[in-house]
């Protein structure tokens, strides 16, 4: 029997297999042999559709996740953790996500539903704020590490790790003269042997080890990122 939480599962399996924008209110009435009027009488506009998948993939990022200890770095690994394997499963998400803004984080929900894009980040910058970390500093750690992990996640669901493409890379290297390109014949094997899982850990490792100085001096020096003054002329 069709309606509208149907509906969003079927999409939300489809999303595992395409992008999420690839997946149109015509092809799910196809799915389920209706008119596309039906379609749009359970669900209301694309946006419904889009947002209420989102909200879906969301709400099993929020209850994969344990519970905060107060050990920030720890939680946000385990955040991270949970991501990167959702990737996996849900490429079609990651795909969506990084080349559009709309529904990006934040859902648009019936009444007395619950936004689990609000869920999910009410939960990270907890991880940060439990830390030590200012609310500058929170927000800052938090925008980072959802980039890092939307580009892992990318890189998992376009297959883009050079692993995914050893052999073609080490011939193209093996093409090219070592006199010419000392350099990179040198690193291209190990190169080439670089898979998404250790490319995502030690590229966690090394932003977490960032983070953890603004936890150690429990603020974020806006000093840093000011432009530098303008010398008076002569």
């Amino acid at each position: 029997m069709l309606s509208r939480n149907v509906l969003i599962d079927r999409a939300a399996e489809m999303a595992k297999r395409m992008s999420l924008d690839q997946i149109s209110m015509v092809q799910l009435a196809k799915e389920f042999g209706v008119a596309p009027g039906l379609i749009h009488y359970y669900l209301g506009s694309r946006d419904d559709l889009i947002s209420g998948v989102l909200n879906k993939y969301y709400r099993e990022r929020v209850e994969r996740l344990a519970p905060l200890t107060g050990d920030w770095r720890a939680d946000v690994e385990g955040i991270s953790d949970v991501t990167f394997s959702l990737a996996t499963e849900w490429p079609g998400i990651s795909l969506y996500v990084v080349s559009h803004n709309r529904f990006r984080l934040f859902q648009e929900v019936p009444a007395g539903e619950t936004d689990y894009g609000m869920v999910l980040f009410d939960h990270i910058v907890s991880a940060f704020l439990q830390g030590g970390f200012t609310t500058d500093s929170a927000a800052l750690a938090y925008h980072l590490l959802a980039q890092f992990l939307l580009a892992s996640s990318v890189a998992v669901a376009g297959r883009q790790a050079p692993a995914e493409h050893k052999g073609f890379i080490l011939d193209k290297f093996a093409s090219v003269s070592r006199e010419r390109y000392p350099a990179a014949t040198a690193v291209g094997p190990a190169f080439a042997s670089l898979d998404s899982d250790k490319a995502f850990q030690e590229g966690l490792r090394l932003l977490l080890d960032g983070f953890e100085q603004w936890a150690n001096t429990n603020t974020l020096k806006t000093a840093s990122v000011r432009p530098a003054s303008k010398k008076k002329a002569r």
